[in-house]
Parts: structure tokens; C-alpha cells; sequence
């Protein structure tokens, strides 16, 4: 049966038997290379994950954790359906008779309590009219530092805990992020998908004559998630093409590495925050479910950017547009050499390229990634870099787990995957971890003002 369902699958994209005799030319190989992917990422993403992309449900333990409550006043929460309508309910799960949530339900949840009367504490932490837009980026120069998974967790872990808007720009080919938050209804790898190239006017190298694109079309760009709130612009094929008319644009005159940055600033001016709180209440006091949903999508309250694992014009664009940059970075000798060469080379690109540096709203950081703590020797280097200059290195680190592997079968973050009985301890522990780290980067991001929740905090007085 196995064989035969693999001959069909031949059939199906057209292969051919290629014989000792037969030669295939590069051109023939890729070709026939890019058009088997197709039909294979189309099985494997879009009919599987895509298809149900959260499905995880939170008790009421949970979302008290998220909301930084007891579950006793969860409990009372739970009963705000009777004298409230538009407030979500909770399933009962049969048998045990605990009561759950859905993620869309948490942010509805937040907007209700945010804008009670007398609430004792913040729920939602949208930005305001006037409010800036906070730019996260997370670069490095060498692949498999767990970039896009930090960079991923972190967008989610903001939706989780604080109820932000975030927009997650994907600037790497690959578009790995991407896959953590396409759906099946999101255009990816099509033509029909824009990428940051698009955004920034940069993705045709032969009409460079007005590159700013109208702010209708930049923000029709952002694409929906399953995440209420998270936007994304997918990575693809055609962000090379912006290098080339980066490039080209160069040897104009034209100052390249804010281009990306200025294309921000031109939308957030557009489509920047124009909710209250008190506008998601009518007159009378009900809660207004419409002018929640406008406000959803109205503008996002951070961006978080995926860069590629190089440094390219278009890269430089995604370091120069930060508020904050983190460097996801894993511990071994050879490995920290290509960190000093990344930092060199964003030198002496700036030094070249002279622009306008604004006053930095964040602060900066080199994160520790895929730590074996098993062998000491990562936390011992770790431990001395921190020494040496503790406003460079975090005191937080994802350690190597199996963990991330098992969310990673199934195209999942730590955040959304359910992990059976006899993964759920591993899980539980990685989780643990990606909290310690994502509230280390708030405190970095928001240098302040955004409260974190005493993650890293707890993790930096076990681990040191």
C-alpha cells in the first residue's frame, strides 16, 4: 500500500524515471526540485497544521497566570457571562468539569476588564494615541541560533501575556517565522504574497523611480494569523531582489540602510493607534464588541522583524529600523568567532553609510541560545562574557531541548503546541525557560515601561 501511495505521488507532480543514461541539466534538476516541494509543503503544511493552526485551550490556572490573577478571582471571572453577554464563556471540559478558554477568547477577556469601572490593575497594554511604535529585530550572521524561534515565541508570548497587537515582518527567504503563523488561508510563496521587499518599495530592481508606495497598499500587505491581534508580512523568493535595488539605489546617493525604517514610520503615521480604552464602551456602558474588532487590526503595538541569517542591504535595514536588537547566539568557540565578524561588518557598513541615528527607545542585547547545560562549558562561557560586559549578554538562555523539536513536528511554537502525557514535563520545562527569556527581552524592548512578570528574574536566581 505504502509503494503504491508513493507511485501516485510520483504520478501526481509528473516524474520521470531517470536512468543511468538519462542526464538531468541544473536547470532540469531545479525545476523539477521547486515543483515536487510544492506539492510536498502543500501536503505537509497546509493539510496539517495550517489547516487548525491553535487549538490549545487554557484553563482557568492558566489564564490567571497569563493575567497575573488568582484562579479564585479566575473563578469569579468565569461568572461574568451571566451579567455581561459579549463576555466569552468557558467550555466545560466533560467528566472533570474544569472550564477552558480559547486564545481568541483571552483578548477579548482583557479588553472587558481593561475597560471595567473600578478595575484594581491592567489587563491590555495597547499603545495609545501619541504612543511609539517599538521595533524588535532579532539578527545574526550564522544560521541555527534559534533566531526565528526567538523571534516567533516572543511576538506570542506579548499576545499571551500583555494582549498586544503585534506585527511580525519577515525578512528572511526562508520564511521559517512565517510558518509559525501562516494559516491556510495565508498567501505565501505565491505571487500574490508581499514581502518586506514590497513594503519597502525595493522589490523591482528596474522601476526604482518612486519607491514609497502608498500606505493603502502597505497596509493591505499585512496579512491575518490565527493569533487575535498578530499580523505578519511572509518572508519569500523575491527579498534578494531588494538587495539588488538597494544597491542600485546606492550608487544614486540614496541613503539605503533607513529605508525601511522611514517606510515604517510613513505607515505607523497612517495607521497608527486611534482606540481608547473608553472608546470599547458605549454611552451606556456595554461593551462594544464592533469597535473591539476595528481596534484589533487598526495598527499593531510592536514589530517584531525576522532577519536573515546574513548581512545584506536588506538586513542592514531590519538592524538600522530597531529599538532593540537581539542577537540570538549559540555558545561554542567557532560560533562566537562569526559573531565578532557580524559585528565588525555592521561597523563598517555604518561607517560607510552614515544616517541619522535616533535615540533609542530599547536597549540591545546578544542572547544565549541552544545552551547544553548538560556540559557546563556553555554556562561557563556564558558566565564570562557576562562578567566582561553585562550590558551586552542577557543573563537568560534557551537551553537545548528535545522540546523544540517535538512543537517543531508539527509546525508549533512551545506557546500553541498540546504535548502528549509523556511529553508534557519537557514541554512544561521549555516553556518555563521561553518565559524566563521572553521577560528578560521585554525589560530589554521596553526598558521599563512595560512591567514584566518575574521570569527571568526567578530563572537568573536558580541558574547563577
Amino acid at each position: 500500500m505504502m509503494m503504491q501511495d508513493m507511485q501516485d505521488n510520483a504520478a501526481l507532480i509528473g516524474a520521470e524515471k531517470v536512468t543511468g543514461e538519462r542526464h538531468v541539466t541544473l536547470k532540469e534538476f531545479i525545476n523539477r526540485l521547486a515543483s515536487g516541494m510544492e506539492v510536498a509543503e502543500s501536503r505537509l503544511q497546509r493539510e496539517l497544521t495550517q489547516r487548525k493552526r491553535v487549538d490549545r485551550r487554557f484553563s482557568l490556572r492558566e489564564v490567571g497566570e497569563l493575567f497575573g490573577v488568582s484562579e479564585k478571582y479566575m473563578g469569579a471571572v468565569a461568572q461574568m457571562p451571566e451579567t455581561e453577554r459579549t463576555f466569552p464563556a468557558p467550555e466545560i471540559v466533560s467528566g472533570s468539569g474544569g472550564r477552558t478558554y480559547a486564545l481568541q477568547d483571552l483578548l477579548l477577556m482583557r479588553a472587558h476588564l481593561q475597560t471595567q469601572q473600578y478595575r484594581k490593575r491592567p489587563y491590555l497594554y495597547w499603545r495609545q494615541p501619541g504612543d511609539p511604535l517599538r521595533i524588535v529585530t532579532f539578527g545574526a550572521q550564522k544560521g541555527g541560533t534559534g533566531k526565528s524561534l526567538s523571534a516567533s515565541h516572543f511576538a506570542q508570548y506579548l499576545t499571551l501575556n500583555y494582549g498586544l497587537r503585534v506585527g511580525v515582518i519577515d525578512c528572511d527567504p526562508q520564511a521559517t517565522a512565517t510558518l509559525y503563523f501562516a494559516d491556510a488561508d495565508s498567501e505565501i510563496h505565491t505571487d500574490e504574497a508581499y514581502t518586506v521587499a514590497h513594503f519597502m518599495g525595493v522589490d523591482d530592481p528596474s522601476s526604482l523611480e518612486d519607491i514609497e508606495r502608498p500606505v493603502e497598499e502597505m497596509d493591505a500587505m499585512w496579512q491575518k494569523s490565527q493569533w487575535p491581534g498578530l499580523r505578519f508580512i511572509p518572508g519569500g523568493g523575491d527579498i534578494p531582489y531588494g538587495d539588488v535595488s538597494l544597491f542600485l539605489l546606492s550608487k544614486k546617493g540614496v541613503v539605503v540602510p533607513t529605508i525601511l525604517r522611514d517606510a515604517i514610520r510613513r505607515w505607523d503615521e497612517a495607521y497608527g493607534p486611534h482606540t481608547t480604552y473608553a472608546d470599547l464602551r458605549r454611552e451606556d456602558g456595554s461593551f462594544d464588541t464592533d469597535r473591539y474588532q476595528v481596534a484589533l487590526t487598526e495598527t499593531v503595538d510592536v514589530i517584531i522583524i525576522d532577519q536573515q541569517p546574513s548581512l545584506s542591504f536588506m538586513q542592514l535595514n531590519g538592524l538600522v529600523a530597531a529599538t532593540s536588537l537581539i542577537v540570538p547566539q549559540t555558545m561554542k568557540s567557532f560560533d562566537l568567532s562569526t559573531l565578532s565578524s557580524y559585528a565588525d561588518n555592521i561597523r563598517e557598513y555604518l561607517d560607510l553609510m552614515p544616517f541619522d541615528e535616533e535615540k533609542p527607545l530599547g536597549r540591545h542585547a546578544v542572547l544565549p541560545t541552544i545552551v547544553q547545560e548538560a556540559n557546563d562549558r556553555d554556562v561557563r562561557q556564558i558566565a564570562d562574557l557576562w562578567s566582561r560586559e553585562p550590558d551586552l549578554f542577557t543573563q537568560v538562555w534557551y537551553s537545548r531541548s528535545d522540546a523544540v523539536a517535538n512543537a517543531a513536528d508539527e509546525f508549533k511554537s512551545i506557546y500553541e503546541y498540546d504535548a502528549p502525557r509523556e511529553r508534557r514535563a519537557s514541554a512544561r520545562s521549555f516553556m518555563k525557560t521561553a518565559n524566563a527569556v521572553n521577560d528578560a527581552l521585554v525589560d530589554l524592548a521596553w526598558n521599563g515601561a512595560l512591567p514584566t512578570k518575574g521570569h527571568a528574574q526567578k530563572f537568573i536566581e536558580e541558574k547563577w
